[in-house]
C-alpha cells in the first residue's frame, strides 16, 4: 500500500499528460473525421496512446511485457478517455460518491 501512495502522483501526472496529448490529436483530426463521432474517436486515441506510451516504458527500462500489464495499460486508457472528454473534476466526484 505504501508504494501504491508513493506511485499515485506519478500515475496522476501520467494520466494528465496522456489526456493533454489525446486532447490536442484530437483537435487535430477533427475535421477530417468529422463524420466519426468525437468521444468514439477519444476513446479509441486514449487506448492507443495508453498502450504506447506503455510499451515506450517497458523498452525504456527492460521490462518483461506479461498480458496483465497490456491489460492495465488498456483499462488506463479508459481512464485518460474520461479525464480527456470530463475533465478531472468529474472524475474525483465519481470516485468520492463510490469512496464511500
Amino acid at each position: 500500500m505504501n508504494e501504491l501512495m508513493h506511485m499515485l502522483p506519478i500515475l496522476l501526472t501520467v494520466i494528465g499528460a496522456l489526456a493533454f496529448t489525446v486532447s490536442v490529436i484530437t483537435e487535430v483530426l477533427k475535421r477530417p473525421l468529422s463524420k466519426i463521432p468525437t468521444d468514439l474517436v477519444v476513446t479509441i486515441l486514449s487506448i492507443t496512446v495508453s498502450v504506447v506510451a506503455f510499451f515506450v516504458y517497458a523498452s525504456m527500462y527492460n521490462m518483461a511485457i506479461t498480458w496483465y500489464y497490456v491489460v492495465g495499460s488498456i483499462v488506463g486508457g479508459f481512464f485518460v478517455a474520461f479525464v480527456a472528454m470530463f475533465g478531472w473534476d468529474k472524475l474525483t466526484t465519481l470516485f468520492n460518491r463510490f469512496k464511500k
